[in-house]
């Protein structure tokens, strides 16, 4: 195996891993204990998942570690076919790992509410269950800031894609179209308030989905071949 698929099959490596352990972490874990507006419930919930929440941060920082070996492995494979790109997928994606892991911290200071919170009064505890809902929300709207770089990096990763010849054009095309439709979603979220009233943000998100799922695939099975036509 040449030297230039052994980087793709690594790459094609920390692309799984970041997509798998990010579902986790960042879809299935907060959705087991967030209830939107309901303080008891969200703390209920939280307690009665300490061990799930535990696991979620140590994902959540193998996958922020992953999302910094993801782009560098990329450079290495793409930064030959246009250098100023390959600088802008590296640091478009490299710039969100600060934002992602400050959202850790907040998470390692509720668990000390494991061991405290059955020992608080009526009045502490309602104070606290504000707080634990308080933290999720800023959770989600740390993933929804991020979402901006996460959109950014992939256009010039697109672009790469796109004109790399041995890696699939409607890829390419597809992860500079998830670029568009993330930051649609990013200034529709933050300039009107019913935008999500109208608005699916999951089907928003497919040419992304499509396109980085696709590449993981491609990059995981076939590595690059040359001369792509499609």
């Amino acid at each position: 195996m040449d030297s230039k698929k052994k980087t793709a099959r690594l790459a094609g490596i920390y692309y799984l891993f970041n997509v798998i352990l990010s579902i986790y972490y960042m879809e299935y874990v907060p959705g087991q204990i967030m209830v939107w507006g309901n303080q008891e419930a969200t703390m209920t919930n939280f307690l009665d998942n300490e061990t799930l929440f535990r696991i979620a941060i140590i994902v959540g920082i193998a996958v922020h570690i992953s999302f910094i070996l993801l782009p560098i492995t990329l450079h290495k494979l793409l930064g030959h076919i246009n250098k100023h790109y390959a600088l802008m997928m590296v640091v478009f994606a490299l710039i969100s790992v600060p934002i992602s892991f400050g959202l850790l911290l907040d998470q390692y200071q509720l668990m000390e509410l494991f061991h405290d919170y059955t020992a608080l009064g009526i009045e502490q505890k309602q104070a606290i269950n504000k707080e634990v809902l308080g933290a999720f929300e800023k959770l989600y709207n740390g993933f929804f800031l991020c979402q901006t770089f996460w959109g950014l990096w992939l256009f010039p990763f697109g672009y790469l894609v796109f004109k790399s010849g041995f890696l699939p054009k409607f890829l390419g095309v597809a992860l500079m179209l998830g670029c568009l439709t993330y930051l649609i979603d990013i200034i529709g979220g933050t300039l009107f308030r019913d935008y999500y009233e109208y608005v699916n943000t999951r089907l928003l998100i497919i040419p992304a989905a499509i396109g980085e799922i696709g590449m993981c695939i491609w990059l995981l099975t076939i590595g690059v071949k040359e001369n792509i036509k499609f």
